[in-house]
């Protein structure tokens, strides 16, 4: 994940403080969904493992960056670069 954002795609939450943390939306696409299931089946199984053990992992094999007005998805990086993914839906 690169760190060149457009307006919108990146907020910082709770700035300054011991619990700051960045928030990034994502959008789901449906032909990345297809090609990582694709990718489950002829992995037997491996790829919803790694996915699974690293969720910023799965969020960028299945969604795109957009705007947080837009988003479905949300990646929640704490400033000790730990990761959490939240479904909106």
């Amino acid at each position: 994940m690169g760190d060149q954002f457009e307006t919108g795609q990146h907020a910082l939450l709770n700035e300054g403080e011991e619990n700051e943390m960045e928030i990034f939306g994502y959008r789901t696409q449906g032909c990345r969904k297809t090609l990582c299931l694709a990718g489950s089946i002829f992995s037997f199984g491996i790829l919803p493992l790694v996915f699974y053990w690293r969720p910023a992992w799965h969020v960028w094999a299945h969604c795109v960056p957009c705007s947080l007005h837009e988003a479905d998805t949300v990646l929640l990086r704490t400033t000790s670069a730990s990761a959490i993914s939240s479904d909106l839906r």
